[in-house]
């Protein structure tokens, strides 16, 4: 059986948040792990009330205990964290290169092509001329006849089905988050692996491997570390 772009990457968050949760158990004792949230807890209590009583020797000194309870605790838990962090981007980098989607770099290869799950098509790039009001297309002769019909071809953040999955149509990004910028001559076919029934701010009702596993993993993994007695 054959999985779904959406049942792998679902599949593999949920795996992905047990097997940290399970080292983050083994790696770490719960109990010392409590002890200094409560301690750190305890002694913030302590020093507020030093501080407001006017008592700035007793303040300091709660400060000082809640700062090797606060450093403890990022001892317990650095043990796990670089235990799961090769296998954490692991999964992810696999995910991305899965799941990212395809793209076309026109500038360094004009006869990019759309190559996926085996298909190999061939593409037609419309460059954007925003000076004149011209908008970026791209064809994907999805039917192999060498004709470019109106349904084969895309503007900019069109989004269009193809072998069950969806796609949306936009430029190669460089960068990070808000600091991307699109790189010129360049396509990028997002693969969006959930349709949500309602569409969500600033997202969309289309999400990417990225977003879904954001969303399955941060429940799962609560939920993950509550049944394992994970602090």
């Amino acid at each position: 059986m054959i999985l779904t772009p959406f049942l792998n990457v679902t599949l593999l968050s949920l795996g992905l948040s047990l097997t940290i949760s399970f080292i983050y158990r083994v790696l770490t004792n719960p109990d010392t792990v409590r002890k200094a949230k409560e301690d750190m807890k305890f002694y913030k209590v302590k020093m507020s009330e030093a501080q407001k009583a006017g008592d700035k020797a007793k303040a300091n000194q709660h400060a000082s205990e809640m700062l090797k309870a606060s450093q403890l605790q990022f001892k317990l838990s650095m043990k796990p964290m670089m235990a799961t962090m090769f296998l954490f981007l692991m999964i992810l980098g696999w995910l991305n290169t899965s799941f990212g989607g395809v793209s076309a770099d026109f500038g360094n290869d004009p006869d990019a092509r759309f190559i996926y799950d085996g298909a190999d098509h061939k593409l037609r790039y419309e460059k954007a001329d925003p000076a004149n009001g011209i908008a970026m297309k791209v064809g994907i002769d999805l039917n192999d006849d060498g004709q470019f019909s109106q349904d084969e071809i895309f503007d900019e953040n069109a989004v269009f089905p193809y072998k069950g999955v969806f796609w949306q149509v936009g430029p190669v990004m460089e960068g990070f988050f808000v600091f991307a910028s699109p790189k010129e001559d360049t396509v990028q076919f997002s693969m969006l692996v959930v349709k949500l029934p309602v569409a969500l701010p600033f997202i969309g009702s289309y999400l990417t491997w990225f977003w879904w596993y954001i969303f399955v993993s941060i429940p799962s993994t609560i939920v993950f570390r509550k049944m394992l007695g994970v602090e």
